[in-house]
């Protein structure tokens, strides 16, 4: 099916495609495609693709490509626009009666070769008077590709108001004794040059995403992996769990942010964060680390258990009860400008034998400049009316005491979205130059 709209009005465009087979909760499969763009006025013009085939378990299909442009110029019109994408699978070996626990341990799921797969991936457009966007779905058994690039920004002499854009992604694959889950919710609202997500759910996840503009951001990503193998006359465990999760929420400001995370039986994160403040906003954010291995052998699991947070073990016949844990956190709250660095490792035993070692490997580097004083911002004046801030204390000259406000926020007013106020002597950028033409202002 191919659509294509060339048009300035009211309009409605949606689709919706399921296919699947067998029984997705026993041994088959099942995928959803739907989306829907309305608008109530502007100029839209949109060119979507969408196929379906292959009636069978394995090559069952959904491919969709969209690029869509938007426009309400001076209307007061705006877009709203949405996209889902779900799909389901289930792979019994032993019995095609029963339904398997999708994602968990259970009784029906015992076979190491019964696995349950589930994934989906969301996008909400509100209230945009302006956009462009492209996307592409392919979602087959067990596998979930989607991606996504969003500009809300307006042309130039356009006036347009912020828009909304959240997405939302969940991959889940798992056996009675191997789970693999990942998430990501990312909801920004402004005016942002570039947002891009890409996700992938199969036999592993990735999650890569880049966000540059300027606004409000709420994004959070958790990554789970957890193994459990039991010996049934008691003697054996074998556990292991690894968590990562990172937040990052601002109030407005200038943004820019690419992240990226792999989640398996190993998980792995890079993150590159700038931030810079839009007057009184700021920004905080949060990433963590857990990993656990707990290994029994030869101790009876129900008498003799290690003091998991006691740090004490449990031995039978010279046989030690293992149990390992690994930390790694790190804070910014609430600071005007930043530049973050960091990258983290897990491996808690991808042989799923609990012989493999715990391996944690965490770096981040920080910088946070020193604390912007906004209450300059309320303060400072143009006294000869020539589109230059000079007084920044705000008592109507030029003096010593606002060259040190400018010299103590230098590095803010420079980067700032008002920074060209600042540029004294007219050679497109803030630097040393225009304090040295303030000082000698000064003297004069």
């Amino acid at each position: 099916m191919t659509t294509l709209i060339d048009t300035v009005g009211m309009t409605h465009d949606s689709s919706t495609i399921t296919q699947g087979y067998g029984n997705p909760y026993v041994n088959g499969s099942s995928q959803l495609f739907r989306d829907s763009t309305m608008t109530n006025g502007g100029a839209l013009t949109l060119s979507k693709a969408v196929s379906a085939g292959g009636k069978n378990y394995e090559n069952g299909l959904v491919d969709t490509q969209k690029i869509l442009s938007y426009d309400a110029a001076t209307t007061g019109s705006h877009l709203t626009a949405s996209e889902y994408t779900i799909t389901t699978t289930a792979r019994g070996s032993s019995d095609n009666s029963t339904p398997l626990c999708t994602l968990a341990s259970g009784d029906s799921a015992s076979s190491s070769s019964n696995r349950s797969f589930s994934a989906s991936a969301s996008l909400d457009v509100i209230t945009a008077n302006t956009l462009q966007l492209a996307s592409r779905t392919r979602i087959s058994p067990e596998d979930l590709q989607y991606s996504v690039s969003a500009n809300t920004s307006s042309p130039a002499g356009n006036y347009s108001s912020p828009a909304i854009v959240a997405t939302s992604f969940n991959y889940g694959s798992g056996t009675a004794s191997d789970m693999n889950m990942a998430s990501d919710r990312s909801k920004v609202s402004g005016l942002f040059d570039l947002f891009n997500r890409v996700y992938h759910g199969g036999t592993s996840a990735t999650i890569q995403a880049q966000t540059g503009g300027s606004g409000m951001v709420n994004s959070r990503t958790i990554a789970e992996h957890t193994y459990d193998s039991r010996n049934t006359t008691g003697q054996t465990e074998w556990t292991g769990t690894a968590v990562y999760t990172s937040t990052l929420l601002t109030n407005g400001g200038n943004l820019e942010e690419t992240r990226s995370i792999t989640a398996d039986k190993t998980t792995s994160s890079q993150r590159l964060i700038s931030y810079n403040a839009n007057g009184s906003t700021s920004m905080q954010t949060d990433e963590r680390m857990v990993a656990v291995k707990q290994v029994r052998d030869g101790v009876n699991t129900s008498t003799d258990p290690s003091c998991v947070f006691g740090g004490s073990t449990a031995t039978v016949n010279g046989t030690t009860a293992s149990y390992q844990s690994v930390s790694a956190s790190s804070q910014v709250m609430g600071v005007d400008s930043a530049e973050i660095e960091s990258f983290g490792h897990m491996d808690i035993g991808s042989g799923n034998n609990g012989t493999a070692p715990v391996i944690v490997h965490y770096k981040a580097d920080i910088t946070s400049p020193v604390e912007f004083d906004a209450s300059i911002l309320q303060k400072m004046t143009d006294p000869n009316n020539d589109g230059k801030y000079e007084d920044l204390n705000g008592n109507g000259k030029l003096d010593m005491q606002d060259l040190v406000l400018l010299f103590r926020n230098f590095d803010w007013l420079s980067k700032g979205n008002i920074s060209s106020r600042f540029d004294y002597n007219n050679n497109g950028r803030v630097d040393f130059a225009d304090l040295t033409l303030a000082f000698r202002d000064i003297q004069k």
